[in-house]
């Protein structure tokens, strides 16, 4: 009798991150703290004769981070770039499930071994993507919806932060602007992301604010935190801008991980509502000391 096969079901998955521990170079005036995370996720999904519905598929995703600070005895600088691309193909189809390329510098007063609370200081962040991007319902991809460019997100503002704590800060900006460029024409004359389609720019005056989080807890769960807030002055019907991400994992030994990655977005220039987007996995990490 031949016996016919059912199902047959594989899903592979790989996670493979080098995270970089704190590196200070001391100086006789300055003091340099590097931190670095580098990350790619692969998971690989094979379905045959399987009854269950689904579809075979590949994801792949990459991000790499970097932080400096930089501090002499008046004043302390932050710098932060990351880049986030991730693809997923299915059904010979190539589609991205995330593209944001991000570098924010913040500049204030107060240095080394700083003990005061409140410090004056300025802050300039810059969103854009690295890649063109298409509808999903564009399978044939023949008009582009964003592109490198297309936006970018550009906000500079003046404030006070503190420098004390080591593992949080909050940045608050009365005085701020959030520019949002659309250099692409094509892509000015769908109207998207707020911008007219006789102009390449959008100008918002408001006040900005940015919580960053960042600690080690038992040697082994690491949570890293950033959410930016933006209100107009100038909107005829006030919004919050919110843009954050979450990014934790646990090490459960020397070689293996359980990882969280979690963004969310709310900007009604672009879309009225959340948007939202989470991965988590199972995966390979190698930590350099």
């Amino acid at each position: 009798m031949k016996i016919k096969r059912i199902n047959v079901f594989l899903v592979f998955g790989m996670c493979f991150t080098i995270n970089l521990a704190a590196q200070t170079d001391t100086t006789k005036n300055r003091i340099f703290e590097h931190k670095g995370m580098y990350n790619v996720n692969f998971m690989w999904t094979d379905l045959r004769n399987w009854t269950q519905g689904g579809e075979s598929n590949i994801n792949a995703s990459l991000m790499l981070r970097e932080q400096l600070k930089i501090q002499s005895h008046k004043a302390t600088g932050r710098h932060l770039l990351q880049l986030n691309y991730g693809l997923n193909n299915q059904l010979g189809r190539t589609t991205k499930t995330i593209d944001n390329l991000q570098y924010v510098g913040n500049f204030s007063r107060g240095g080394i071994n700083d003990k005061k609370l409140v410090r004056l200081s300025g802050q300039v962040e810059l969103n854009t993507q690295a890649m063109p991007g298409y509808a999903v319902e564009d399978t044939a991809k023949l008009t582009m919806i964003s592109n490198i460019g297309s936006p970018i997100y550009a906000q500079f503002s003046l404030g006070a932060i503190s420098n004390r704590y080591k593992s949080w800060s909050l940045y608050f900006a009365p005085l701020g602007t959030k520019t949002t460029f659309v250099l692409d024409s094509n892509i000015r004359e769908l109207g998207a992301f707020g911008v007219d389609s006789t102009s390449s720019t959008l100008l918002q005056g408001g006040a900005n604010a940015t919580l960053t989080f960042n600690k080690i807890y038992w040697r082994t769960f690491k949570i890293l935190l950033r959410t930016d807030f933006f209100y107009n002055y100038f909107d005829e019907n006030p919004a919050l801008d919110i843009r954050g991400e979450l990014i934790s994992y646990y090490k459960l030994d020397k070689w293996f991980t359980v990882n969280l990655n979690y963004q969310f977005i709310q900007d009604y220039d672009a879309f009225e509502g959340w948007q939202l987007k989470s991965v988590a996995g199972f995966g390979v990490t190698v930590t350099l000391d």
